[in-house]
């Protein structure tokens, strides 16, 4: 592979022991990254839909919804099992994917992406996303309908707080005068998520990067990747440096190196896809797993 060809994971409704096994492993490998999906509570009952759907089904709770939100799905503190993949290992990536950024305080999400900034060694990319789960916000308090402004300030402060020393802010949700989170700079790569159009207008003013919801196919990347282009055309920021982070339909070699040939260089497979998250696997069944995947995709020699 080139080295300009990246391969990583993203990971939800995983064990602790399977999420460090499969950092240790993949860092071993030759993957990139892995990144943590995140919700924080799950509704008993709920009417909205994950923005990956591309029609609204008619029964409420389709499969879709069911696999991020059923009451069977483990769910557990991202910035915790960060930091354990971080002292896990020594050269993987670690990100979020996504974090959603306004049911957070802005100043605590600035304390924890500093911390995982510097337990990393700088290893650490913040993947934002404003979120889709009514009731989760409702629960936490937050309301729904001012995600999209409180996504927006939020980042406003958390590059402020990333510059390092003290700083104030006077904005319409937050107001505080001079403080400071690090003395410090930290270098945090900010890849805002999402495949809508307000997403991917955010993404061309805001972000070092972008990252897709759900999986997408080589069209629909390609069409997004139109969009964010030309609304960094539009907004002047088409000189920033810019990655993009595309999670694939399938982790078919042939689809894999048809998305590199069309010049995306940075892949994130689905994890359940080259990791199953079930008990009925041994870690030796996952490990030769994750080895085939990485042998099929050029990361690795035959094993």
């Amino acid at each position: 592979m080139s080295a300009r060809r990246t391969i990583g994971i993203t990971t939800y409704d995983y064990s602790p022991r399977d999420m460090l096994n499969l950092a240790v492993h993949a860092e071993r490998l030759g993957f990139e990254g892995l990144w943590f999906g995140e919700h924080y509570v799950i509704p008993e009952r709920y009417e909205g839909h994950h923005p990956s759907r591309k029609e609204t089904p008619k029964d409420q709770n389709d499969a879709r919804d069911r696999a991020i939100i059923s009451s069977d799905i483990r769910i557990y503190d991202p910035w915790f099992l960060l930091g354990a993949v971080a002292g896990a290992t020594t050269r993987l990536k670690i990100g979020t994917a996504i974090c959603i950024v306004p049911m957070n305080n802005p100043l605590i999400l600035a304390r924890h992406t500093a911390t995982a900034h510097d337990v990393s060694g700088g290893r650490f990319l913040l993947g934002t996303g404003a979120g889709w789960l009514k009731e989760e916000f409702e629960a936490i308090g937050v309301p729904f309908n001012e995600r999209g402004a409180r996504l927006d300030e939020t980042l406003e402060i958390l590059r402020k707080a990333w510059a390092g020393g003290y700083f104030s802010h006077q904005g319409k949700h937050f107001q505080f005068d001079s403080l400071q989170i690090s003395p410090h700079a930290v270098k945090v790569p900010l890849v805002c998520g999402g495949n809508t159009g307000p997403a991917l207008r955010r993404v061309a003013e805001l972000a070092d990067g972008w990252i897709n919801s759900a999986m997408v196919s080589l069209e629909e990347a390609m069409a997004l990747r139109d969009t964010i282009e030309t609304e960094r055309t539009t907004r002047g920021t088409s000189s920033r440096p810019f990655d993009y982070y595309v999670r694939p339909q399938t982790i078919d070699p042939g689809d894999i190196e048809a998305f590199f040939r069309a010049g995306f260089e940075n892949l994130v497979l689905w994890g359940p896809n080259v990791w199953p998250n079930t008990e009925n696997l041994s870690l030796t069944e996952k490990i030769a797993g994750l080895e085939r995947v990485a042998h099929d995709l050029g990361l690795i020699a035959p094993v």
